[in-house]
């Protein structure tokens, strides 16, 4: 018998994610929210048996073994921490947190109340990025030393709010940019240097940026993102024997190339969609590591999420964005 999870937060990915959770079988025991109301409907809709008008009565209930976190990123370190301290294990929607010294006490807390902690980086277990890796692994286009990634989306401020709002950690780089930077980490490693630009809002969120990691060997990355006009989004990893050009949408399931350096096709890779949008595959590795009696997945450890989460804050530095509640004198 599966885990019996809980969903902290009812908004738009909470309800993609319960979608995917029924196709595979997963069950949710129950649901929390602000407010009654909102927990009502959602449960309505999806069919949970647990009601709960708020955070602390949902990680109460001993009928729930596993939080999914969803909530505003500004809220993922306090609720993340709420779940962990009532000896719940944790999915966290990215970003992980709104800078590295929260996510290394988030780590600090779950291994101490030993219960399993993972960012949903759900690109990370999609059948299209394994294949990739695949490619990579095997040598096939060489030693990967340059990654050209774009993550854009027109999200307008009528429609999408939260992006827009520094209070609630609005901005390019944690919802967008997070995807082209942990790709990029994860082929070429940590970067030795990091340069970044960006256009910030009155507000102070960033409408867009660019991105340059570098690396002693001479290695590179390029990667850009706006919450303010549509883009390819797509990703190119250029190697000394060839290149994998993988198609739009990048970081979901989806199609590449594989050429050599003399543009011929050497491999494609068309394989059929996952169902849904594969964000239960995270799930399923959550439940078969806390199975295994692991607290981390190997696959998306919470040691990487730490890691990315020092590289957001550099490349803030960077772009001048500084939450509401850093003190810039400090």
């Amino acid at each position: 018998m599966g885990l019996r999870w809980g969903y902290m937060g009812t908004g738009f990915i909470a309800q993609v994610v319960a979608e995917d959770f029924k196709i595979a079988g997963l069950h949710i025991q129950a649901v929390g929210s602000r407010h009654l109301e909102s927990a009502k409907a959602f449960a309505d809709k999806n069919g949970i048996s647990d009601v709960h008008g708020s955070y602390a009565e949902l990680v109460a209930n001993p009928n729930v073994d596993i939080i999914y976190i969803s909530t505003l990123n500004s809220f993922h370190y306090e609720n993340a921490l709420l779940a962990i301290n009532a000896g719940k294990h944790v999915l966290l929607e990215k970003p992980f947190t709104m800078d590295a010294q929260q996510a290394v006490k988030l780590q600090a807390a779950a291994r101490e109340k030993n219960v399993f902690l993972m960012e949903a980086m759900w690109t990370r277990f999609l059948p299209s990025m394994d294949a990739v890796f695949e490619v990579i692994k095997s040598g096939l286009i060489g030693t990967p030393h340059q990654v050209n990634a774009d993550h854009s989306q027109y999200l307008p401020i009528e429609n999408h709010g939260r992006v827009w709002n520094l209070q609630f950690g609005g901005g390019a780089l944690l919802d967008l940019s997070i995807y082209t930077i942990s790709f990029a980490a994860r082929v070429l490693g940590l970067p030795d240097e990091v340069l970044a630009v960006g256009r910030l809002t009155f507000e102070g969120v960033d409408e867009s940026n660019s991105v340059l990691f570098t690396y002693e060997d001479g290695s590179q990355a390029a990667l850009t993102a706006s919450i303010n006009n549509a883009g390819p989004c797509n990703a190119v990893v250029l190697g000394t024997k060839g290149s994998i050009e993988i198609d739009g949408t990048f970081y979901a399931q989806t199609t590449f190339t594989v050429y050599d350096n003399h543009r011929n096709i050497v491999k494609r890779y068309d394989t059929p969609p996952v169902a849904g949008t594969g964000r239960q595959l995270q799930a399923i590795e959550a439940e078969r590591c806390i199975a295994a009696g692991l607290i981390e997945s190997p696959i998306m450890s919470v040691e990487e999420s730490v890691d990315l989460m020092q590289v957001l804050d550099d490349i803030r530095l960077e772009l001048g964005v500084v939450w509401d509640y850093e003190d810039i004198f400090e």
